[in-house]
């Protein structure tokens, strides 16, 4: 950028600020240590967002998993120098103990099974407590909660469907829901808890769209809306979006945890969209200390979604979709403004 004709004809490059940032860019050594250091903190962790922000299918049931796979890239990166990595492991802790984990995360990896019978995975009594509080939480009556844990035994022991050579082979092949729809038969208490746990969502990207939709109709020349109308308005707009994108789904179906299904152009504008090649994008979460394609991505701040015609919806229309049912009840993280965001732990 700084080299090039644009830059040296603009204005900006006259300026004083534009010539320090120019030296800084070209001359300075450290700049590009520094940005060295911050990919290799950074990139573990986009890698671990890039999963969860995603709606066709959910997640629970890796991100426990991808967390701990994040900090071990990490430390890889630094060489396993405790004295390098220690300082930034401590803040990923702090942010992950008090303020994002949940039971859920790891009731999700347990029922789980292509990473529970993993025969690396060392962590089953970990889990194994986050899965009896999210059972006695979710499950109040005791009846239900003796014969859901008697099941566990079959499951942790893989017997009956779950023991099938077909059941062991689809582990990791299929998502864990539809895993436990098709193998979970035998044990239909713990099926439906199986299932109700990794439906779960793990990110709240999908309000964050909803606020952005709300914003594009509360302009200035729409501001008289009654707020019940506009709450109205941004609901039918989010639905009909949702079932577009059922009934455009392809024939195969979509792994929710590889990057290659995830349409990086939703949400961004990009400049030049053949420096996004789809064959750089084959990535799981099982990769995910691999590093990122470069990208040229432009701002964001102005971005109009465009109206498309909706198509008429299928009378086989999936049954179990959930549709949004509106933006009540959302709040923030609660940071003061005054905080840095990327450094602020909430005391617990």
């Amino acid at each position: 950028m700084f080299t090039s004709d644009a830059w040296v004809g603009s204005r900006y490059a006259r300026s004083s600020v534009g010539k320090e940032v120019c030296e800084i860019v070209l001359e300075d050594r450290e700049f590009w240590s520094n940005c060295i250091l911050i990919v290799k903190i950074s990139e573990p962790l986009v890698r671990v967002f890039r999963l969860v922000d995603n709606e066709e299918k959910p997640s629970m049931g890796y991100l426990y998993e991808a967390i701990d796979k994040a900090k071990e890239t990490i430390k890889k990166n630094f060489n396993n120098r405790l004295s390098q990595y220690m300082p930034y492991i401590k803040v990923i802790d702090a942010r992950w103990d008090r303020q994002l984990y949940s039971p859920l995360h790891s009731a999700g990896c347990f029922l789980n099974p292509g990473i529970y019978f993993r025969p690396g995975f060392n962590k089953q009594t970990a889990v194994t407590r986050g899965l009896l509080n999210t059972l006695t939480t979710l499950i109040p009556d005791e009846e239900k909660q003796d014969l859901i844990s008697s099941q566990l035994e079959e499951y942790k022991k893989a017997t009956g469907t779950f023991g099938m050579s077909l059941a062991i082979r689809q582990r990791e092949k299929l998502n864990p829901v539809a895993w436990w729809d098709q193998f979970g038969t035998d044990t239909p208490e713990l099926q439906k808890f199986a299932i109700r746990v990794l439906s779960q969502c793990t990110s709240a990207i999908g309000c964050e769209r909803n606020w952005s939709a709300f914003d594009f109709v509360h302009s200035k020349k729409r501001n008289k809306l009654e707020h019940e109308r506009l709450n109205a308005i941004v609901f039918v707009r989010y639905n009909l979006k949702l079932r577009e994108r059922i009934i455009c789904r392809g024939k195969e179906a979509m792994d929710p945890l590889s990057l290659e299904n995830i349409d990086i152009l939703a949400d961004w504008v990009a400049e030049e969209p053949a420096l996004l090649d789809k064959d750089d994008y084959d990535v799981d979460w099982a990769t995910i200390d691999e590093s990122l394609p470069n990208q040229s991505l432009d701002d964001t701040d102005n971005v109009v979604y465009d109206e498309e015609d909706i198509p008429q919806i299928p009378e086989n229309e999936n049954e179990n979709e959930q549709l949004w049912v509106g933006i009540d009840g959302v709040t923030s993280y609660g940071i003061p403004p005054n905080e840095d965001p990327y450094n602020y732990v909430q005391d617990s």
